[in-house]
């Protein structure tokens, strides 16, 4: 079977300075992976260049079989491999079905052209409306996204204060960081 990503012997470095050093990787189709490491590591830096923000220095890196070394982050996209950053952006004012509806538009190839029609897609509000599902938000499909996110938060505040042993919700924020796992969500 042809990986679905598949590194090797990619070398990256900023001036004299070596970041990745020869990495070789494998990830079969239909798997999910995690890269751990301590700030530094060149976890970032792998991403880069499997997306093609930074170009490798040496090695390889294939998508389903295909070179993708060199390639443009749009051309690796249109390869059918996106990132995601930890910094979310969210459309504060529409709900929470519909921020999940803009997510499942680009998955389509609607690109920045799916405001035509929305309500139409009715392909892309059937994916949306699986994933409330999924994760378990249907309950909370007309909240509009600011509100949800303020439910997490005091969501968050109310698991720390009785995880961290505080009582009438005093707590400090570190111990709130310890006490409260982030939602499912």
């Amino acid at each position: 079977m042809t990986p679905a990503l598949a590194l090797t012997g990619v070398y990256k470095a900023f001036g004299n300075t070596s970041i990745i050093r020869g990495v070789n990787l494998t990830i079969e189709p239909g798997t999910r992976q995690a890269l751990i490491g301590p700030n530094g590591a060149g976890k970032s830096t792998l991403f880069n260049l499997i997306t093609g923000k930074y170009p490798v220095n040496a090695g390889a890196i294939r998508l389903n079989g295909e070179d993708i070394t060199g390639l443009t982050p749009y051309e690796v996209n249109r390869r059918g491999l996106s990132r995601s950053f930890q910094v979310t952006n969210i459309f504060p004012r529409m709900t929470v079905f519909e921020n999940i509806r803009c997510g499942v538009f680009w998955s389509l190839g609607y690109r920045y052209s799916f405001w035509h029609r929305a309500d139409a897609a009715r392909t892309a509000n059937q994916r949306a409306e699986t994933v409330l599902e999924q994760l378990n938000l249907g309950a909370r499909r007309h909240v509009p996204e600011l509100e949800e996110r303020v439910a997490v938060e005091q969501l968050r505040g109310d698991r720390a204060g009785v995880a961290g042993g505080a009582e009438d919700g005093d707590f400090s924020h570190g111990a709130h960081r310890r006490a409260c796992p982030p939602p499912p969500w």
